[in-house]
């Protein structure tokens, strides 16, 4: 196992984020909103997700059903809007510490150097271009997002049958 690095973003809000790199054993929970014409349909395109993405492997993966929701249950929306806010919480966070590390404007980033504020930059754009990462809490597999737009609101809204925000527990 190569050496890794470890952070944490710790917040006010409804749990805390800890991401420990290169480690064995580790659990890590996401909400992932996905299309389908039932759950099992869902499910099957959240597992071929993981199955198939490079940049982000798990020894593991499981769907916790019970905790999953269609868009048409009454907490979907409110369960979304929490898991976008855990997101834009991380985001916040990593620009924060690449603030308090001097980097306040674009020409900032010509002197920066690699590694550990590299790597903060690097991550929270991912958050920014839609690339799923073990910082993220909430993904939208419809959209390739780490947010959902407005017109996918409107569709899921439209026809909320169609749609189910999965949670699931992955271990490396």
């Amino acid at each position: 196992m190569g050496a890794g690095f470890y952070y944490q973003y710790s917040y006010t809000t409804s749990f805390n984020i800890t991401i420990i790199m290169f480690g064995e054993n580790l659990k890590f929970h996401y909400e992932i909103l996905s299309s389908g014409l039932d759950f099992d349909a869902c499910k099957r395109n959240v597992l071929h997700f993981f199955q198939t993405y490079q940049l982000v492997r798990y020894a593991q993966i499981k769907i916790l059903k019970d905790d999953s929701l269609p868009a048409s249950s009454p907490e979907f929306w409110d369960k979304i809007e929490k898991a976008i806010l855990e997101n834009r919480l991380v985001l916040k966070q990593l620009l924060k510490e690449l603030e308090d590390e001097g980097i306040t404007t674009l020409k900032d980033l010509e002197k920066l150097p690699q590694g550990y504020k590299s790597t903060m930059l690097h991550t929270a754009t991912h958050f920014l271009d839609g690339f799923f990462g073990v910082d993220t809490y909430f993904y939208n597999l419809v959209e390739d997002s780490h947010w959902v737009s407005r017109e996918l609101t409107q569709k899921m809204q439209f026809s909320p049958a169609h749609y189910w925000l999965l949670a699931l527990e992955a271990e490396s």
